[in-house]
């Protein structure tokens, strides 16, 4: 192979590695720790996806108004190792259940959150999604996320 077409082919190589690096987003830029919210309302929709889910869901508010919100959730396989898997994600959208999910609110104030915990409609069914400091909320996590100044 001559020179210049393996330069290429390594350039190449190199791009296509690096862009789903770059496609990624943390936690950290899309939404704020510091704003849990806990949202009671019917699942219209569960979509799980990679490498992110979501949950879409119907919640009315103080004045009866029903309001569209999406729940990002960890991927899949976060989902399946913490009980959340096929069977469970069907049975609630087909039911429309009323769930209950703690969650942070994002950080441009659009209706969409990133979800910690879900509590499905029997009020026993716990599910934790993962990826975020345990309750109480209004303490400040340590570790990764963080960035450091």
């Amino acid at each position: 192979m001559k020179k210049p077409a393996w330069l290429f082919s390594l350039g190449a190589c190199l791009l296509c590695s690096w862009i789903p690096m770059f496609a990624h987003h943390s936690f950290q830029a899309e939404y704020d720790d510091g704003k849990p919210v806990t949202l009671t309302g019917k699942v219209t929709k569960v979509s799980p996806d990679n490498p992110h889910g979501w949950i879409y869901m119907d919640v009315n508010n103080d004045n009866g108004k029903t309001i569209h919100w999406a729940v990002e959730l960890p991927p899949p396989n976060v989902l399946q190792k913490n009980g959340f898997g096929t069977s469970v994600y069907r049975a609630m959208e087909e039911a429309h259940e009323e769930v209950t999910v703690q969650a942070f609110l994002s950080k441009d104030g659009s209706k969409h959150a990133w979800a910690a915990g879900l509590t499905r409609g029997d009020g026993k069914t716990v599910i934790t999604l993962g990826g975020l400091p345990a309750q109480p909320f209004n303490v400040k996590p340590t570790g990764d996320r963080k960035v450091k100044q």
